[in-house]
């Protein structure tokens, strides 16, 4: 910056001197003398066309004769010719005496005119002759008494002071720029000398650094090695911190998953021990069945057997009817298979939540997502209650598992902020535009404080109490859509909750995509 303004303040110096000596340059210009020439013809042009006139109005006298008398117009061409190269030499009286001259030349030409007028009607009259004589000869005197040539010698006066005032006025410039000239010449040098100097002192000091180059190399390399382990270090400790919160994730899949499979797996079990209740009675009844086929196949077969036998078969069958065995029977195995659905059925969540056979970019439905979250978080959500306002929503080009990721974070936050009674949880997906969906997640819990608001989404940042949370779920979260080409909007304030708000383009860019 210093240098800069150094810089800045040379520069403005040495156009200040320029100026100056331009200036005195210009001023010491000798006069116009092209200027002096012409106002000087064109004033010689009205001595003669005054003496032309004097001549015209001397014969016209004589001869009475008012047909001589012309170029009373041309005296304001020459007027007009002389003031523009006159006026320019910058003599102050020099103005006056040429509006001085206008008006004699004016009204000379106006008395010739009335001269010859008067002439014109004594040359017509018949008669009454002398009062027209007296009026032409009063018109003579006037005319001749015309005040044109005193002018012309005081306007050829001023013309010649305001010719040598601009010659002495450019001699005394021509000195100044002569002094001028020395001092410019002399801070030149000085300019010279103090450049020559810099260069020298700058020779000295690119000595002085070359040599603090050669021992400065061996620093930075065992800096930069130093360095390099520490990036290495850290970015092994940033592994490991993503990812213990990737287990984190996976610790709450599991828990939910656990949960979930507890119930169905209750029906399986119940059902399968009443089905071992009820075997024995049905092997009982297959044996004595077993006996009467046999005795029905012997060929002399005793008649109080075969009785006995036919008697014990019916009366398993009648106490099975009795006990209701056979409807029990079925009743428990429709139970077993609806556990065993329920477990297909989470399993199929499982694996639409994780996606782990699709990593790449493809097409999804948030709202299978979202469904997906909310079952796998559901031992978090307790009896909180889970309000979905699902809107119209196009499918979105992403990599489902990291989405999901990202609801269940947000889901799992707003558990966590609100109270198990009377907590509720709002759900709610539109379109923000035409090439963006909108998934909001709202809760009505303690809420964020200003001050922290603005830190959510720093890595390692929570509001949690020790223990309870790494810091890194709305980090992670955040950069996710970020990759996708989003954006996570918060809203929130001490005692009225927040909304988390996440904004994903229906396409990713390009890069994003391809990251």
């Amino acid at each position: 910056m210093r240098r800069t303004l150094r810089t800045a303040a040379h520069a403005l110096m040495a156009l200040v001197l320029a100026g100056g000596w331009v200036y005195l340059y210009w001023q010491s210009a000798a006069a116009d003398l092209a200027a002096v020439r012409k106002a000087q013809a064109s004033l010689a042009e009205l001595r003669a066309l005054d003496a032309r006139w004097n001549d015209q109005l001397l014969g016209a006298a004589a001869r009475a004769d008012p047909a001589r008398f012309s170029d009373l117009e041309r005296h304001r061409l020459l007027g007009a010719r002389l003031e523009a190269s006159a006026l320019g030499l910058g003599e102050p009286a020099l103005g006056a005496a040429l509006a001085a001259l206008r008006a004699a030349f004016d009204d000379k030409a106006e008395r010739l005119a009335r001269y010859g007028a008067a002439l014109e009607a004594l040359a017509a009259a018949s008669g009454e002759r002398g009062r027209l004589e007296a009026t032409a000869e009063a018109a003579l005197q006037e005319a001749w008494l015309a005040s044109t040539g005193p002018r012309l010698d005081l306007v050829e006066r001023t013309l010649g002071r305001a010719f040598d005032a601009a010659l002495a006025h450019a001699e005394l410039h021509r000195a100044w720029l002569l002094y001028y000239s020395g001092i410019v010449l002399a801070a030149l040098a000085f300019a010279l000398w103090s450049v020559f100097d810099s260069r020298r002192a700058l020779d000295r000091a690119n000595a002085q650094l070359r040599e603090a180059n050669e021992t400065l190399e061996a620093r930075v390399r065992e800096r930069t090695r130093e360095l390099s382990e520490a990036l290495a270090r850290l970015k092994e400790s940033e592994t490991m911190l993503v990812h213990s919160e990737k287990m984190a994730s996976l610790g709450q899949m599991a828990a939910g998953l656990v949960h979930e499979v507890n119930t169905p797996l209750a029906y399986v079990k119940a059902s399968m021990e009443a089905v071992a209740r009820r075997t024995p009675e049905l092997e009982r009844l297959v044996a004595d069945t077993e006996a009467l086929l046999r005795l029905l196949a012997a060929e002399n077969a005793n008649e109080r057997a075969l009785a006995d036998a036919f008697a014990s078969v019916r009366a398993r069958l009648e106490a099975l009817r009795a006990s209701g065995a056979l409807a029990e029977l079925a009743r428990q195995a429709a139970d077993g298979l609806f556990g065993i659905g329920r477990i297909v059925e989470l399993i199929a969540t499982l694996k639409t939540f994780s996606r782990l056979d699709r990593a790449e970019f493809a097409r999804a439905d948030l709202h299978e997502g979202l469904e997906s979250a909310l079952r796998i978080a559901r031992h978090l959500l307790g009896r909180r209650e889970v309000v979905k306002d699902f809107g119209r929503i196009a499918p979105v080009a992403c990599a489902a598992a990291q989405i999901n990721q990202v609801f269940l974070n947000l889901i799992a936050n707003a558990a966590q902020a609100t109270p198990e009674q009377g907590g509720r949880i709002a759900l709610r997906t539109y379109m923000r535009d035409a090439q963006h969906v909108a998934v909001e997640v709202a809760d009505n819990g303690h809420g964020i404080a200003p001050q922290a608001l603005a830190r959510i989404f720093d890595p390692f940042f929570t509001t949690k109490p020790a223990g309870q949370g790494t810091g890194l779920g709305l980090a992670i979260s955040d950069r996710i859509v970020r990759a996708h080409g989003g954006r996570i909007e918060v809203q929130s304030a001490p005692g009225q909750g927040s909304r988390f708000t996440v904004v994903l383009p229906l396409v990713p860019p390009a890069p994003a995509a391809a990251a």
